[in-house]
């Protein structure tokens, strides 16, 4: 389970249709817009209960509540070899590996584009990582917990192994690599590893990597913001594909 808060963020749960295991309301507080979200959540058969402040400033770990909180499920209980298993290759999947990335912020914004990009998954170590239970993680993910497998591996390598006896072409990203994104093909089945902002890739995940690409800097900074560069990665990856399809279109 992971944890939304605030009004406006539980609310869009509720009429996404995701899945609320319960909404926890604080004790006393009046506010039309609470009544809605508990209106929702009852016609919905989700369970509705009331807590003092403290419980909910707990669960919610900072991000500021409104009196409201949600638990919602996440691809988190998925098992890897499940979501491997059922990966369809013929759809030329992309999933993104996230390798050292313990910011929660972060976390949430690499899984709130990985959504956006149509990525099959994103795989996250156990160790090495934000907790993706996390409130501050949920806020950033902005609903894409709910909708896109997130799987939890004790051993990234040994999954960047499986996934590549799956068929994936496995590309890492690094500053100092020599070809760039743009340089690469990036239409087929792939995985994209992003590394933690400053330290990047650990040496047995660069390693494991088929390729290694960086993102060309045309300014004065020297590395991007790990979610920023995943961001960058993945959407050129739609746009090769994109441009992989129109040429279908036209030899048609």
């Amino acid at each position: 389970m992971s944890i939304l808060a605030g009004i406006h963020a539980v609310k869009h749960a509720l009429e996404a249709g995701e899945t609320v295991a319960e909404l926890l309301i604080e004790k006393g507080k009046k506010n039309p817009r609470i009544n809605e979200l508990v209106y929702l959540a009852k016609k919905r058969g989700i369970r509705v209960s009331f807590q003092p402040r403290q419980a909910l400033d707990r669960l919610s770990e900072g991000v500021p509540h409104q009196g409201v909180v949600a638990r919602v499920g996440s691809g988190k209980g998925l098992r890897f070899a499940d979501w491997l298993a059922g990966l369809d290759m013929e759809a030329k999947p992309v999933v993104l590996l996230l390798d050292g990335v313990t910011d929660p912020h972060n976390l949430g914004a690499c899984i709130r584009s990985a959504d956006a990009a149509g990525c099959a998954g994103v795989v996250i170590p156990r160790d090495h990582a934000a907790d993706i239970s996390s409130p501050v993680v949920a806020k950033a993910a902005s609903g894409a917990l709910s909708r896109l497998p997130v799987l939890v591996v004790t051993n990234l390598v040994r999954a960047i192994k499986q996934l590549q006896e799956k068929g994936l072409w496995i590309v890492g990203l690094a500053g100092e690599a020599e070809a760039s994104i743009y340089q690469a093909s990036l239409d087929g089945g792939i995985g994209l590893v992003m590394g933690a902002e400053g330290k990047g890739l650990r040496r047995l995940v660069r390693e494991s990597c088929d390729q290694l690409l960086s993102i060309p800097l045309a300014g004065h900074v020297e590395s991007l913001n790990v979610s920023v560069a995943a961001g960058i990665a993945l959407f050129e990856a739609v746009r090769q594909r994109d441009r992989r399809d129109e040429k279908g279109m036209e030899a048609e």
